[in-house]
């Protein structure tokens, strides 16, 4: 169920600072990362790629380069680098097919139809690699799991007036830093990022002391129930959020839901794995846009990382991905698998087949004899 988000009475001004302050940051138009307003990268090795419009269209000028497209688990778009801000977010309109309809950018929330206390926030039209960010309200509080560019006034609105206050926001991955800084700020909550990928942190030098910027490895407990664990794989601090509803509280006598409210542990992996079209099973990417797999020892490493966990739902970073039980009232349903942990055990053993592997009784990679 979409719910479109009305503008809020009342913005914090500390979250209307914030916008002002990063208004005119450069954005990636390809990948939606922010960058320092002293963002100069190294300059396009050709002529042809070191023009291009920018993300406004106004004429040709030298641009600088994204380092994470630049990097082959992203890509630089053929046609040459393009960069926009906040600003022109806010007032951006949509392009290609939707271009001169007049629709403005805005945030819708994607209400899971099993367990309402999951929203996807939807940006449309869809802006970078379509990041999705995930609100997830528990009772001792809610989190944001990822990160998109686009801010709005709406969506600040809104997550400044939750029933269960927001209590942080936690990053996966590079590819979801986006504007995370800019986030947290306006929406004044931790931010947590994984250490081991810090490098990747476009705006660290704008961190300052008093950023509830959170540096963590391995593993972190952000409140009761809910934890990020890092992976590996896809990047070095990639990572996934594992929520177990089962420490939830049973609700008020006076305030009963008006269906079931899952128990059951569920994994949110971004793209750490990726649950598949069929919603079946994972698959295992070190470069998702150019269909790079991952090595046998890293898919090895999440499933070790993962398989003591009690869970049977998982979902991607995107709308409508899940392995989940399956259920009458949903027709989809019948081609799902019922169990995300045998999914992620099953996609293990055929990934690292296709890659000429096995796991011995030990748990042991074995090549298989071609």
């Amino acid at each position: 169920m979409y719910v479109d988000l009305k503008p809020s009475p009342s913005i914090p001004l500390h979250a209307l600072d914030a916008l002002q302050d990063d208004a005119l940051l450069p954005i990636c138009v390809a990948c939606g990362t922010q960058y320092p307003r002293s963002h100069q990268a190294v300059r396009s090795s050709s002529e042809t790629r070191g023009k291009s419009p920018n993300a406004s269209g106004a004429g040709s000028r030298d641009v600088p380069e994204c380092p994470v497209c630049l990097d082959p688990r992203q890509y630089a778009p053929a046609s040459g680098q393009q960069w926009t801000t906040l600003a022109e977010l806010s007032k951006d309109q949509a392009s290609g097919e939707e271009k001169g309809k007049g629709q403005e950018r805005k945030h819708r929330l994607l209400v899971d139809e099993r367990d309402e206390r999951i929203s996807m926030i939807v940006t449309e039209p869809g802006f970078g690699i379509n990041q999705t960010p995930i609100l997830i309200e528990t009772a001792d509080g809610s989190y944001v799991w990822d990160c998109a560019a686009f801010l709005s006034l709406p969506l600040i609105g809104h997550l400044t007036s939750l029933k269960r206050p927001l209590k942080g926001i936690a990053i996966s991955h590079p590819h979801f830093f986006s504007t995370s800084l800019t986030w947290s700020r306006a929406l004044n909550v931790p931010l947590y990022l994984n250490e081991d990928d810090k490098e990747w942190y476009q705006r660290l030098g704008d961190i300052r002391e008093s950023d509830p910027v959170i540096w963590w490895t391995g593993y972190r407990e952000l409140g009761r129930g809910v934890k990020v664990i890092q992976c590996g794989g896809h990047f070095p601090g990639s990572s996934v959020l594992y929520w177990d509803r089962l420490t939830e509280p049973a609700p008020p006598k006076d305030d009963l839901p008006t269906k079931p409210t899952p128990v059951s542990g569920i994994l949110f992996t971004a793209d750490t794995l990726m649950v598949q079209p069929t919603q079946r099973g994972f698959s295992f990417l070190w470069s998702v846009p150019n269909m790079i797999p991952l090595r046998p020892k890293a898919i090895l490493r999440i499933y070790t990382t993962l398989k003591h966990l009690s869970f049977d739902e998982a979902t991607s970073s995107w709308p409508n991905k899940w392995i989940r039980p399956s259920s009458s009232s949903s027709s989809s349903d019948s081609e799902a698998n019922d169990d995300a942990k045998k999914a992620l055990e099953e996609s293990v053993i055929l990934y690292l087949a296709a890659e000429g592997w096995r796991l011995d009784e030990n748990g042991e990679l074995v090549e298989l004899v071609s």
